[in-house]
């Protein structure tokens, strides 16, 4: 008999749960009939949801029979066995409607009789818009997190602002959670979180969701987030990081489990992280662009007018977001010809702040990311969008050498390596790397964007450059960038 919490009276129906139930209460009697207490440190959910388990009033949900048979002794694959058989002959069931030894017909119980004691985690959002142009993209995903010999390490999809990172997580999510039956778990870490969510407190609420009791949830910090990684090695479960601003926010958090799958998304490639994979994510195809746009104006629509559906995509830069917006602003106009439509979209002055639909905002992506930007890298933003500036012809970086040639004075110290600052403009989303090693591209739309920002910033005038020894470098010399201070995001 348990100390501190007595046996709940089995139930009277002699059911498929009661039946369940006795089976539990024989395995914990051979076990040596550990408290419920105990129990519940070792199976990680609460003592009263494992004694209502044993109780035989409804079927445990599966993870939950599994824990109380693992705390036992129990064989993981022979109790799970059972309880299909169970849930089969209650109707409700994926299992076959298998008689038990010993057990007489029983009349099936209600299926508000065998829910679950508590729910299933399901926290996947819906997928925001459809998934075109990515079956290349979706298939190396699905590879990158396919079961193999040993564990799985966590999956960091990185790629543009508004490049369709969140989209392609969610749809892989929404496929791997089919073989992952413990629960999804979701967390935004975007702009709106600001970097204020910590690991432990990410671990103490997913903790909660998998319903295991407060009481058994470490205060501190470092156990806490110890309890949570035992939690994913043990259970098969599906955990989606979304918006990674820092490697700190996940870092702790990332566990290479044999059962579970993680799946973050960022801007940047987070290379601070060890021992993860990573998938970059670059803008669309133009098949996939008109594709895209077909799904949200029509097909017939956008057959009838080809070559502006051509034009702009190539305006939008193939950029998911952006055709997203601009198709949504198209198809809230069906009475207008979609080439005339079209046309007015492209003919007004910055395209990229005119992408705005409801709250979904392209220029608010591109603020926030910039709002990330030391000074250094926000004026070679403001350098590669300007009109005939050296480092930028027809929207590509030639040589981070190039990229300060034509400024005024090399600076005296500190410095910041011009390559650095660079890669902390291409992890912020704004800049992408081209086929051509030493090359960037600037998508039109940012350019619009950075131009825009140079000409109303508030950071005052770049700052000087100072002559320390004398003779100016030779036009294509490497020059590093004053060391600045990081601002705070507004």
């Amino acid at each position: 008999m348990s100390v501190g919490r007595p046996e709940k009276p089995l139930a009277p129906d002699a059911g498929p749960a009661t039946a369940f139930a006795l089976e539990l209460r024989r395995l914990r009697a051979a076990a040596g009939s550990p408290s419920y207490r105990e129990l519940a440190r070792r199976a990680l959910f609460s003592a009263s949801v494992l004694s209502d388990a044993a109780a035989g009033h409804r079927l445990p949900t599966l993870q939950v029979a599994l824990a109380f048979a693992e705390a036992c002794g129990g064989d993981r694959a022979v109790w799970e066995r059972r309880w299909r058989a169970a849930a089969g002959r209650a109707g409700d069931g994926p299992g076959p409607a298998v008689k038990p030894a010993q057990q007489a017909p029983e009349p099936r119980l209600r299926a508000a009789a065998v829910r679950a004691v508590l729910p299933v985690p399901a926290q996947l959002p819906m997928e925001p818009r459809p998934l075109a142009g990515r079956a290349r993209e979706l298939g190396e995903a699905r590879a990158l997190t396919a079961a193999g010999a040993g564990p799985v390490p966590p999956l960091v999809i990185h790629g543009p602002t508004g490049v369709g990172k969140s989209a392609l997580a969610l749809r892989l999510a929404h496929e791997l959670a089919a073989d992952l039956p413990d629960g999804q778990l979701y967390v935004s870490l975007d702009a709106a979180a600001d970097g204020r969510k910590d690991a432990p407190g990410i671990a103490g609420g997913m903790l909660r969701s998998l319903g295991i009791a407060p009481e058994l949830i470490p205060d501190d910090p470092a156990q806490r987030i110890g309890l949570y990684r035992s939690v994913l090695y043990e259970r098969r479960l599906l955990v989606v990081f979304d918006g990674t601003l820092q490697e700190r926010q996940v870092r702790d958090l990332l566990v290479a489990a044999p059962h579970s799958r993680i799946v973050v998304t960022a801007r940047s490639r987070l290379l601070g992280l060890d021992g993860v994979r990573r998938l970059a994510l670059p803008v669309l195809g133009r098949d996939g662009s008109m594709d895209l746009l077909a799904g949200i104006v029509g097909t017939e629509r956008l057959a009838a007018a080809p070559r502006a559906g051509l034009l702009l995509a190539e305006a939008c830069g193939d950029l998911p977001l952006a055709l997203t917006l601009a198709g949504r602003r198209l198809a809230a106009r069906p009475e207008v010809f979609l080439a005339e439509a079209v046309a007015e979209l492209l003919a007004a002055d910055g395209l990229s702040g005119r992408l705005r639909v409801g709250d979904e905002s392209l220029t608010e992506r591109y603020e926030d990311a910039y709002r990330r930007l030391t000074p250094p890298a926000r004026l070679l933003l403001h350098r590669f969008a300007a009109t005939g500036a050296a480092p930028c012809v027809d929207g590509v970086i030639r040589t981070p050498a190039t990229a300060l040639a034509h400024a005024p004075e090399p600076p005296q110290e500190p410095v910041e390596p011009v390559e650095d600052v660079l890669e902390a403009v291409v992890d912020s989303g704004l800049l992408e790397r081209t086929d051509v090693p030493g090359q960037y591209g600037l998508p039109p739309l940012v350019r619009q964007f950075a131009l825009a920002r140079a000409a109303a910033t508030a950071d005052g005038p770049e700052p000087a450059w100072h002559r320390p020894h004398g003779d100016r470098p030779a036009p294509g010399a490497a020059r590093p960038f004053p060391a600045m201070t990081q601002e705070t995001p507004a």
